[in-house]
């Protein structure tokens, strides 16, 4: 059994006669023939019923040929898809992103990647705190997208925007206090996220010395517990704006406390590392993405 005789049957099928697959394959109608007759002596079962003046497929041949389209069409994939990875097309990408980023942004960059080369498989790995920066130094993927915390100089980076943390609570949770500061709120339980990395920083980044913690995966989690009333603790804005119109969650004043952070949002990529054609596609509709906002002059998400 050959992909030419495979052809010929779906041919056949498609155009309703011997004929006209034929003119379609731009072949002779006995040449036709005799390959189709090959394959019914190779398979032992008739395919074509050649009692009437137009033959036509045999029940055996219907069925044989609904499973030869799906057959060609796998073909036509494998050959595409040899076709796209001859040219140096990265069979899979992997991008990590920390859970505080502004998700549109990184969305609007994997739709647009989507369209352009749809036989590349991304793999999006969402982590928390230093565990984006944390898998692009070592390699286990080829870009991430993370709060800038401090100057590395491993890595080239594109600023992409700016976000806020806000230090929140329930509506109810701290109602009866009128003025807050550091030493009073260790006795209420701060919800902390976990650093996802294996080497996680000393630097505390809002965590309260000596208070109370209860660790959580992810900040969605940290974003419920917050909204029962269980403790308090800083988180994006942009994940808690309609909480924060409704008066559900309410920002807190906290003296000689850091309550709002802007941090500002990068792209980064390991510094002379070769890139494939889709890595670089995507690192420049990052830089095009940073110009645009930059020229937009947004700086809050």
């Amino acid at each position: 059994m050959t992909l030419d005789q495979l052809k010929i049957l779906v041919a056949i099928a498609d155009q309703g006669s011997v004929l006209g697959a034929a003119r379609a394959l731009y072949r002779t109608q006995p040449t036709l023939s005799v390959l189709l007759q090959k394959l019914e002596e190779e398979l032992g079962v008739q395919l074509l019923d050649r009692s009437s003046y137009r033959a036509m497929l045999t029940p055996a041949g219907w069925q044989l040929y609904k499973k030869a389209r799906g057959v060609l069409a796998q073909v036509d994939d494998l050959t595409n898809l040899a076709h796209y990875l001859a040219v140096g097309n990265e069979p899979s990408l992997a991008l990590a992103v920390e859970a505080s980023c502004p998700m549109p942004l990184v969305l609007e960059i994997l739709q647009s990647s989507d369209k352009k080369y749809p036989q590349t498989e991304f793999n999006l790995q969402v982590e928390n705190i230093w565990g984006a920066i944390e898998k692009l130094r070592k390699g286990e993927v080829d870009l991430a997208v993370s709060p800038w915390f401090l100057e590395l100089e491993e890595f080239d980076s594109i600023p992409l925007t700016r976000t806020r943390l806000l230090a929140v609570a329930g509506a109810g949770f701290l109602a009866d206090r009128e003025a807050l500061d550091t030493e009073m709120m260790k006795s209420y339980v701060q919800i902390v996220v976990r650093d996802s990395s294996n080497n996680p920083d000393n630097r505390s980044y809002g965590v309260l010395d000596g208070g109370r913690h209860w660790v959580v995966g992810d900040h969605m989690t940290k974003k419920q517990l917050i909204l029962a009333g269980l403790g308090w603790g800083k988180l994006q804005e942009s994940l808690i704006e309609e909480e924060l119109k409704g008066g559900e969650l309410v920002p807190l004043a906290i003296d000689r406390y850091p309550c709002s952070v802007d941090i500002e949002i990068r792209a980064m990529r390991r510094q002379g590392q070769p890139v494939g054609p889709v890595a670089a596609s995507l690192w420049d509709d990052f830089s095009e993405l940073g110009r645009r906002r930059t020229w937009l002059k947004e700086p809050m998400v």
